[in-house]
């Protein structure tokens, strides 16, 4: 590596770590704009419409996904990121609420009001990857990254914590304006996803946290994603179905039967993420009750 290249490394690390806030923001936009990049028509002669557009986004994310490891690894914060094997994972079912989510944007297929349109395979097969490929590009970058160069400010006490986690969700909410830019949402509509959004980061942040690992909350978002996009490999296509929020009360009922509940469960279940030092001594802790319950004894028996 040339000198060059270290000084700008170094750079970039000073920078994440004294601006987070900014420096994440960045990474944001630059995200956002990597993956709305409109090369799809270029695939329209081969897979059609919408097939074109969801390869984009596959294309997209994934390569922008890659760019956001590697800035982890630049900025040493690739374990941060937990890409933790089975046997380090942790409390698992407190991911349960986005499976209940998963099954209530199910609703309309369970109803039977949306057919998925099973002629078209290979476009289902796109729409899968690309829910994958979302789930991957959005985890990495809001919580491998944006959380990561939080907690390194801030992750010094639980306060610290619980701020870096708001903050992350904020950023994770507010990174969702690219759908108002590119006028796939109309503006109450995206105003309230936003919002849930925040709800969803903060849950999708604690969750990783407690869980010691990142794979977990890929599956989970793109599950989400999955079920709510089904009207778009729908018989009729998306236009067939209206867009939701699209009303004050429709909004105010998403923000208050979704969005807050889901809210209040991430931040019970960040209580008990300790900071690094109170982790240290609970190990320390761990480690010597044995051997004094076995001085104790000793000593009893003598």
């Amino acid at each position: 590596m040339s000198q060059n290249t270290n000084t700008q490394i170094q750079w970039l690390k000073r920078f994440a770590s004294d601006k987070p806030v900014i420096f994440s923001m960045l990474v944001i936009l630059a995200a956002g704009l990597l993956t709305e990049i409109p090369f799809g028509a270029l695939f329209e002669p081969w897979v059609g419409n919408p097939g074109a557009e969801f390869l984009r986004v596959v294309i997209g994310h994934t390569l922008t996904g890659l760019i956001l490891v590697g800035l982890l690894v630049k900025l040493g914060l690739f374990r941060n990121a937990r890409f933790t094997p089975p046997s380090q994972w942790k409390a698992l079912w407190l991911t349960w609420p986005f499976a209940i989510f998963t099954l209530l944007n199910l609703d309309s297929l369970i109803a039977g009001d949306l057919v998925i349109d099973t002629t078209r395979p290979g476009l289902i097969i796109l729409y899968t990857f690309m829910t994958l490929t979302i789930g991957f590009c959005e985890e990495v970058m809001g919580r491998g990254v944006v959380l990561s160069v939080l907690l390194q400010k801030w992750g010094h006490s639980r306060r610290g914590i619980y701020l870096a986690v708001l903050v992350s969700g904020a950023l994770f909410g507010a990174a969702h304006i690219f759908n108002l830019l590119a006028n796939r949402l109309p503006l109450l509509a995206n105003l309230t996803q936003i919002g849930y959004s925040f709800a969803f980061g903060v849950l999708f942040a604690a969750c990783f946290l407690r869980n010691n690992v990142i794979w977990p909350m890929i599956i989970m978002h793109a599950a989400v994603d999955f079920a709510g996009g089904l009207r778009d490999i729908a018989v009729g296509g998306a236009g067939q179905f209206p867009v939701t929020n699209n009303t004050p009360m429709e909004a105010l009922v998403t923000l208050c039967i979704v969005a807050l509940p889901t809210l209040l469960y991430g931040l019970w279940i960040l209580r008990k993420v300790a900071p690094p030092a109170e982790r240290v001594l609970a190990v320390e802790a761990a480690a010597d009750y044995p051997s004094s319950r076995n001085a104790s004894k000793g000593t009893s028996i003598s």
